[in-house]
């Protein structure tokens, strides 16, 4: 059943990629409706800033923690930084908001965001909000004023389910989060100035001092519409900011109307990531940990860069805040993580590191009742005993993932060259510096014997003669296969640059890669 899938998407991809060669797409591609170039050249790092670094001994993570880490940020190569929500809320999470226009006073002031806002761009990176439209809280002004009132002013800004307005639509059928409705003029017109707000929070007309884009929660609840009305007046603001969707769907299919550049230019690739991890809530289940064959990763690849127009921001990612982290998913295989952290970083598309993946923090989702996802949110394991200057201590159960002594921290991997940190480090140097890694193109490589086991790519535009190969083997065996076909020609291989590898050798246009292996090969020059 499985090859059945994989054949009729591989068709549905090819018919797609015959599409995108018609007028009608090369006239969409010429307006560049999609922008924002600094993203698809970039790398972004996810912060959840409560558990990243505290900078005032409370135990919980702050904004001015994001800015004594900046250093950090960078030296991992990454250039973007996506914060979790900021707002005041009741949660820990910070995803029902009580007031859209201040922040919580738990990560400090809006001075403080401000001064981190500044100092991001004084580096020449940018910065993503958090921004959650579908729902607020239920201690919202917003909603605690129209509560049982359907005759206050702008009654209709919540979806009510009865007349007295006294019931009401929950995301996810929490009543703490009542959702917002899209048919209100007045819900439209407030969120929507909620969200060009803070890209110029000083309201001077100069971007500059504001946010670079935003991250959109839940981007399937309100209508498109609504979006693009939202990246509309974001444009009138600054034209080469991000609109990016969290539209969490399975099907690459699905995928499509929240890239198509009216209202999105950007959107999470969720399409590609269950390809690799399959259940974001089960470990040891998806290809990097070899229970799925490689060819379900290149034909979710492949449609990353063929059913959507070009010039449409794609981000890749290994975990988030909502799933089990990536070293939980390979049950702790450092060589597994290493063979994942490369996927990502030459994936097509934009790269998201989610904060402690970089040094193997583990992560899976909670059994119940009082905790969920704290675990896949645990504090950043900056030190080897877990205390020091900026170690957070919000959420320190007996049974979390990340402990002292574990081997898994910044301070025990900062000065090993082998350590998963520096890995990390020296691929996205790579990504950084190598073009092919840049662009959004992918094909399959011709190998002999043809097999599942081996995930082989090809990066950047053959014709030019400078693009990069990818192979990395998920399975559980050792593989020896040779380049066969046009690509890439034998008597190039000559010209060949192992950029890196482990649990690889070549030799003429024949290699073997062990379990886990990888490597990075270069063309031209």
């Amino acid at each position: 059943m499985r090859h059945l899938l994989i054949s009729l998407l591989c068709i549905t991809v090819l018919v797609s990629a015959l599409s995108l060669n018609s007028p009608v797409h090369q006239t969409q591609a010429q307006t560049d409706p999609f922008g924002a170039q600094w993203f698809s050249d970039g790398i972004m790092y996810q912060v959840f800033v409560r558990s990243f670094y505290d900078s005032n001994g409370d135990g919980i993570g702050d904004l001015q923690g994001v800015l004594q880490k900046l250093d950090y940020i960078q030296s991992l190569g990454a250039n973007i930084i996506w914060l979790s929500p900021i707002h005041p809320s009741p949660s820990y999470h910070g995803y029902d908001v009580i007031d859209y226009y201040e922040v919580n006073p738990d990560f400090g002031t809006k001075d403080d965001l401000l001064a981190l806002i500044q100092a991001v761009h004084e580096r020449g990176m940018y910065i993503i909000m958090d921004y959650i439209a579908n729902h607020t809280s239920n201690q919202n002004p917003l909603f605690t004023e129209r509560l049982g009132k359907p005759d206050a002013p702008n009654s209709d800004f919540y979806k009510w389910t009865n007349d007295a307005h006294t019931t009401y639509q929950g995301f996810a059928g929490i009543g703490s989060m009542p959702q917002v409705n899209y048919a209100s003029l007045y819900a439209r017109d407030y969120m929507t100035d909620v969200a060009t707000y803070w890209l110029d929070p000083n309201g001077d007309g100069d971007p500059s001092d504001g946010f670079d884009g935003l991250r959109c929660d839940v981007a399937v609840g309100p209508p498109l519409d609504f979006w693009a009305e939202v990246r509309t007046a974001m444009q009138q603001i600054n034209p080469d900011s991000l609109l990016l969707a969290e539209a969490w769907v399975r099907s690459a299919l699905d995928l499509q109307d929240y890239v198509q550049g009216n209202a999105f230019n950007a959107a999470f690739d969720f399409p590609t990531l269950h390809a690799i991890i399959a259940d974001h809530d089960t470990n040891a289940d998806g290809v990097v940990a070899g229970a799925s064959p490689a060819d379900l990763l290149e034909t979710a690849m492949l449609a990353s860069v063929t059913l959507y127009p070009k010039g449409a921001h794609l981000v890749k990612f290994l975990n988030n805040h909502d799933t089990n982290r990536i070293m939980s998913e390979v049950e702790g295989d450092f060589d597994r993580a290493r063979a994942a952290a490369v996927l990502l970083m030459t994936a097509p598309g934009t790269p998201m590191i989610y904060y402690g993946e970089e040094i193997g923090m583990f992560g899976s989702k909670g059994h119940g009742n009082p905790y969920w996802d704290e675990y896949r949110r645990e504090p950043m394991d900056w030190y080897e005993s877990e205390t020091g200057d900026g170690m957070t201590t919000w959420f320190a159960p007996t049974d979390r993932y990340n402990i002292p002594f574990d081997l898994i921290s910044v301070e025990e991997e900062n000065d090993d060259p082998a350590s998963l940190i520096n890995l990390y480090r020296s691929l996205t140097e790579i990504r950084n510096n190598t073009p092919s890694l840049r662009t959004d193109t992918f094909a399959k490589v011709d190998l002999s014997p043809e097999g599942d086991e081996l995930y082989a790519a090809v990066l950047g535009e053959i014709a030019s003669g400078n693009y990069t190969i990818v192979l990395i083997n998920f399975s559980s065996n050792s593989v020896t296969a040779s380049f066969t076909g046009p690509l890439p020609l034998p008597m190039l291989m000559s010209r060949v640059s192992v950029t890196l590898s482990e649990h690889f050798s070549l030799e003429g246009t024949e290699f073997t890669i062990e379990p886990a292996g990888f490597a990075i090969l270069q063309m031209g020059g």
